[in-house]
């Protein structure tokens, strides 16, 4: 009866079933080559590896290209990210997970085994390119959404770039914290978007507005999640961009600027939303 349901599941499970794919063929080549599978021999074989060529540059670039595939499916990055838009077509509970849980299993994975994936320099610009143009891309498209649970999805993937490109600068405990900050902001955000949709049986910003004098508890509560996401004093999200600027500022101003940048976009799209959604007549 709604085939949009349907039809996102379907795309959800090929997008990425292909990542998934690329990633378990690069897991079976690592462990042909290391001989084991615990992560403490596969750092000591890559240092092994790095210092001794025990392997082509080719077959080290196509093996971290390979261990690179799945957590980009899987968080929706560039070019596998339009998955996410559509899984918004599901209820708002798993919503609630896909964005602030979901998405950060395969962030975990790139994390552990980046010391795998620094093998090929190719390999970690890939990565950096990835990271960089769904952070920006993302946060652009989600300016253009009319759809309340959109605008927040493509924002996901958006920040899930800034994630990669502090993993793929080897700095994994920036990394973390952005995870930690972005799943408890996120989560809280998208129920009260819930909780706006329960109520008023609408998910498009152009038919909604007026609702914070009717709902101060659902926008208090909005508001929260999206200081914590954008970056505002003393919640995570200050940290988090604080620590990263301030590391990248000398080393990669580039990198620091694109953070800054991505910031500025987030921060305009949840002020739409919440103008379009809480503000204005009823």
């Amino acid at each position: 009866a709604q085939p949009l349901v349907v039809t996102a599941a379907r795309d959800a499970f090929l997008t990425k079933r292909v990542g998934d794919v690329l990633l378990l063929m690069g897991v079976v080549a690592l462990s042909a080559w290391a001989g084991s599978m615990e992560f403490n021999d596969l750092y000591a074989w890559a240092a092994q590896a790095r210092e001794q060529q025990l392997i082509t540059p080719l077959a080290g670039t196509l093996l971290a290209l390979g261990l690179i595939a799945g957590p980009m499916g899987k968080c929706a990055q560039f070019p596998m990210h339009l998955w996410l838009d559509e899984a918004m077509e599901g209820p708002n509970p798993a919503s609630i997970l896909r964005n602030s849980v979901v998405v950060t299993c395969g962030a975990i994975v790139l994390m552990k085994l980046m010391p795998i994936v620094a093998l090929s320099p190719l390999a970690t610009q890939v990565l950096l390119a990835v990271g960089t143009i769904s952070a920006l891309g993302g946060a652009l498209v989600a300016l253009a959404q009319v759809d309340l649970k959109r605008a927040f999805s493509y924002s996901t993937t958006s920040y899930l770039g800034l994630v990669f490109i502090a993993i793929a600068l080897q700095r994994p405990g920036i990394a973390l914290l952005l995870l930690f900050a972005h799943g408890l902001a996120r989560a809280l955000q998208f129920m009260s978007v819930g909780s706006i949709i329960a109520t008023t049986n609408c998910q498009d910003l152009t038919e909604l507005g007026g609702l914070g004098t009717r709902m101060p508890a659902t926008s208090m509560a909005f508001l929260l999640g999206s200081a914590g996401l954008v970056g505002l004093l003393p919640l995570g999200g200050f940290w988090c961009f604080g620590l990263m600027v301030e590391g990248l500022r000398l080393e990669a101003p580039l990198f620091a600027l694109v953070f800054l940048l991505t910031n500025l976009l987030a921060a305009a799209n949840v002020t739409r939303v919440y103008r379009s959604v809480f503000l204005g007549p009823v």
